[in-house]
């Protein structure tokens, strides 16, 4: 089948922003390219240098649009945000309207150029990718990663690919399938070799390390560190990789603990296993409190981070959260501790850092899970097999009418 993937708030490849999502999005597209399938990639455009339209794999092209149209926009913006005012909230409806209008129109476009047999459409695009399959009968699938979706994209779409139902209107779980995010294992494994490279850089030879690997989004959890380690003991170090973590740095001098902290800076996804390598536990200590839709409707990603450092062999330390508790229960790969609880975390913490029966325990169970189940492959199966379903039916009903 030749596949048009909607997703235009994610830039392919990543260009350091919005990493994850990226990740994920080419990942499935690579998936689907190996089942014998050619996947065109509508995303953005971060940079004037990048350009519209590019060749980025075997079978796989991108066609790049910027969130502004006409200019690059880097940061993320949604009509969700700085409505304060009326005429702010106004101005935000009718650009996004505009904006949606004509990804509608562009994707119209690549389905007729491209011959395309079915859409993938990314949540995100508010319908962009539904409503141009509907238009020209081509059957479309949602991958739903938040609650803020467009209701009639739901109504008009076969299937529904979603983390958890619980952000999902009742009406519409019927099309629900449920999958979780995924983990290349060829990349991210144990770097035996080059783990000692980390700890001697970073002089963390003799040292116990956490480590924590992410970004400053608002339910990362990533500021609750701080406290965990002013109240761990003994010589651990805290080994933080991602992009703006150093903002931390302020908190950590308030509390007299900044040589507790290292921040390696962005790190290139390739090389981020080495850094996990170097540690002897991983935490994940997402915390929604804050962050209107998590309150509303529970914890509703599904973790790459905690499927990464469960391929690389690391126990975790994780907050207790749905989707995250049945990962760290069903596959016992690590300890959870509760959302936000500065104590809970450190002592769920000292405890592996203690037993180092449990430490290569939980980790050889992750690796094990990854291989088993979490794999970026093991998704796009999923993926794909739905849609062959449904084009197969199609063309049954075709034979048929």
């Amino acid at each position: 089948m030749n596949i048009l993937y909607v997703a235009p708030d994610i830039p392919i490849p990543h260009t350091g922003e919005f990493i994850g999502g990226s990740t994920h999005v080419l990942k499935i597209a690579e998936g689907l390219v190996r089942k014998g399938n050619k996947v065109i990639i509508l995303s953005r455009r971060m940079t004037k240098k990048q350009k519209k339209y590019q060749k980025i794999g075997e079978n796989i092209f991108t066609r790049r649009v910027y969130r502004g149209l006409i200019v690059p926009i880097q940061g993320k913006i949604s009509t969700k945000e700085g409505g304060s005012t009326f005429l702010r909230g106004f101005v935000q409806k009718t650009y996004f309207f505009i904006y949606r209008f004509v990804l509608v129109i562009l994707a119209l476009y690549l389905l007729k150029k491209h011959k395309i047999d079915f859409v993938l459409d990314r949540s995100s695009s508010k319908g962009a990718g539904v409503f141009s399959g509907f238009l020209l009968g081509i059957p479309t699938i949602i991958e739903l990663l938040d609650p803020d979706y467009n209701n009639l994209s739901m109504k008009l779409t076969k299937k529904i690919f979603a983390y958890t139902k619980s952000i999902i209107n009742p009406s519409f779980h019927h099309k629900v399938k449920i999958i979780s995010a995924g983990v290349d294992p060829n990349i991210f494994k144990p770097a035996y070799e080059e783990l000692e490279d980390v700890r001697s850089k970073y002089n963390l030879k003799d040292k116990k390390v956490v480590v924590y690997v992410g970004a400053m989004s608002a339910w990362h959890g990533a500021e609750d560190l701080i406290e965990s380690a002013n109240k761990l003991e003994g010589d651990v170090r805290f080994l933080m990789v991602g992009k703006g973590l150093d903002i931390l740095e302020g908190g950590l001098k308030e509390k007299g603990i900044s040589s507790r902290f290292i921040f390696t800076g962005f790190v290139e996804h390739e090389d981020v296993p080495k850094y996990v390598s170097a540690a002897d536990v991983a935490v994940a200590p997402y915390n929604p409190k804050g962050f209107g839709y998590m309150e509303k409707y529970g914890f509703y990603f599904s973790p790459i981070k905690i499927f990464e450092y469960m391929a690389c062999k690391k126990p975790v330390v994780a907050s207790d959260l749905e989707i995250i508790r049945d990962i760290i229960n069903e596959n016992r790969c690590g300890l959870l501790a509760k959302p936000g609880d500065a104590e809970d975390f450190a002592e769920k913490i000292r405890m592996l850092i203690e037993d180092e029966v449990s430490r290569k325990k939980f980790g050889d169970n992750g690796r094990n899970a990854v291989i088993e189940k979490y794999t970026w492959e093991k998704v796009a199966d999923k993926i794909y097999d739905c849609m062959y379903g449904i084009q197969k039916n199609k063309l049954s009903d075709g034979l048929e009418a």
